[in-house]
Formats: C-alpha cells, sequence, structure tokens
C-alpha cells in the first residue's frame, strides 16, 4: 500500500500529527505508575496545541515554527524501508499547499512525558496547481522536553481519496485481541506466530535512531538477548478503516535485555494493514515514558 507520509510531499508527510480540537478523546488514569494513561490538564491542553499548531503553520505557511514542533532527534521510516531524520525531512521546506483538512475521532493518551495520538484526516491539498484530497489514518509519539512537547515519531497509512471512513469496530476488537495475543508470543518465545504478526517489510526506529527491522526482532527473541517474561497491558485504543488500523497503549513489562533488567513502563503505537485476509504489523512508535 501506498504510504502518503513517506511520499515526496513533504507536506504529506509531516501532516501525519495534525489535528483539530475537535472529536479528541482523553483517556484518563485512576492512578499514577500504572500502564494506563496519566496526564495533567496542563499538559494535554499543551499537546492539543501542539498539535492544532502543526495544522495552523501548513496552512499559514509559517515554516520555522512549524519545524520548531518536532524534536532535533526525529525521525520516521521512509517508504523504501530507509531511515529519514528531521534534517532530510525539513530541507525542502513545504513543497505543495494545505488548504483544508477535517478529522475524524482522535485519540490522545500521556503518559508522563510521553504523549501518544492516533486518527484519521482528509485534506485538500494544492500543488502547482494540482489539487488532491489525501486521506489517511496516522499515528504519533510525542515527548516532552524542556518543558514543550514536540513529535519524536510518526506513521500512517494511506486511505483511497473516494474511501467513506465508516470505522470498523470488529476489526477493532480483533486487533485488540492480536496485541494480547503478540505478546502471549514473545513471552513463550513463540518464533512461528511472531513471523506471521510482523509483515515482511516490518521496520522501527529505536530510541539510538538504529533501524531494527523483522529479521532483527525474531532474531532477538531466538537468540535470547531480548526476553519478555511477563506483561500487562492498559487500555488499547483502536481506529480501524477499511484494510488499515493503528493501535495504541501502555504497557507494563517484564523484561530482560542483553543480560540486563530493563523491566518498567512503555507506551506504543502499532500501524497494521491486513494483507491476504489476515492484520500485520508494519510499523511500530515506541518509547520509554520517564
Amino acid at each position: 500500500m501506498k504510504k502518503s507520509i513517506f511520499n515526496q510531499r513533504l507536506a504529506v508527510l509531516l501532516f501525519a500529527a495534525l489535528v483539530s480540537w475537535a472529536g479528541i478523546n482523553i483517556r484518563d488514569a485512576a492512578a499514577k505508575g500504572r500502564n494506563t494513561p496519566v496526564g495533567d490538564t496542563a499538559d494535554i491542553e499543551a499537546v492539543k496545541q501542539v498539535e492544532l499548531d502543526l495544522g495552523n503553520f501548513q496552512i499559514s505557511g509559517d515554516f520555522d515554527k512549524f519545524s520548531q514542533l518536532y524534536a532535533n532527534d526525529f525521525a520516521i521510516v521512509g517508504s523504501s524501508g530507509n531511515v529519514v531524520t528531521k534534517k532530510k525531512l525539513l530541507s525542502a521546506g513545504f513543497r505543495d499547499k494545505l488548504e483544508w483538512f477535517e478529522t475524524g475521532p482522535i485519540d490522545i493518551q500521556v503518559f508522563g512525558n510521553v504523549a501518544l495520538g492516533q486518527g484519521i484526516v482528509r485534506e485538500k491539498r494544492n500543488e502547482k496547481g494540482k489539487v488532491t484530497n489525501p486521506q489517511l489514518l496516522w499515528g504519533d509519539l510525542l515527548e516532552k522536553r524542556a518543558g514543550k512537547w514536540v513529535v519524536l515519531r510518526s506513521l500512517s497509512g494511506d486511505l483511497p481519496d473516494s474511501f467513506k471512513a465508516v470505522p470498523d469496530l470488529s476489526a477493532a476488537e480483533e486487533i485488540k485481541k492480536l496485541e494480547q495475543n503478540i505478546g502471549d508470543a514473545m513471552v513463550a518465545v513463540d518464533l512461528e506466530k511472531l513471523n506471521q504478526a510482523y509483515a515482511d517489510d516490518f521496520a522501527t526506529i529505536g530510541s539510538s535512531g538504529k533501524l531494527f527491522r523483522k529479521g532483527d526482532v525474531l532474531d532477538d527473541f531466538k537468540s535470547g538477548e531480548h526476553k519478555l517474561l511477563s506483561f500487562e497491558l492498559g487500555p488499547v485504543n483502536v481506529q480501524a478503516f477499511g484494510n488499515v488500523a493503528v493501535a495504541q497503549a501502555g504497557v507494563k513489562e517484564k523484561r530482560i535485555q542483553d543480560g540486563k533488567d530493563y523491566s518498567g513502563q512503555f507506551a506504543f503505537v502499532d500501524l497494521f494493514e491486513k494483507r491476504s485476509g489476515k492484520w500485520v504489523i508494519v510499523r511500530t512508535l515506541s518509547a520509554r515514558p520517564s
């Protein structure tokens, strides 16, 4: 499937984080330190403002302010599976004009200094007189740095321009179960199930900026370098439309990485695609809140 966030149209590349005030769904936690989202009003409002400004600055053409909303180590996985850094992404400025947009339901979760967002957006863009109406499902990972929220990672999947954006609730429930099953397979080191769960072109970027592919993930479990001993998922928010879905959640894990205890709370976003009748993970964003 073609992914507009990774193509040559920079403005589409950078729009994965765009949201509006309307339709934002905040899920608060009952207590801190758990695998459920926790964020005070100030943080939630600040994340809202970042997302809103991403859209406003595209429409106004304020590239300098727009670029400041992205972390210096911002990176995405390109359509060819390569790492695209902020410097490379922003080197050419805006290549088309965002004239208009509308969003569907949007989910935001805040975990301390980490925030997750997902939603669907339809746009009207103009590139040298050529008008397009892209529609995509997106997911974002943000971090709070020096008191400000910035976008650290993004992912998205394209939907046909003519697609009627009706959420697939049955698929959403299926993916929630898949997230649990994938975690169970990691604990059991069931390599066959993990092989089936991840797309062959799966890729993710680690906190160091290193690119990890499907083979790297499987090799880690096979070698024993990465051991997930147990996990507890928090609320899993899923939006599914057509053959694309995005899931996000917090998770408490007990794990061993390279012989060291790496247990704690994590937050993640997964991009799923339905291929040959089965849902598989294509991209993942993740971070460890502090």
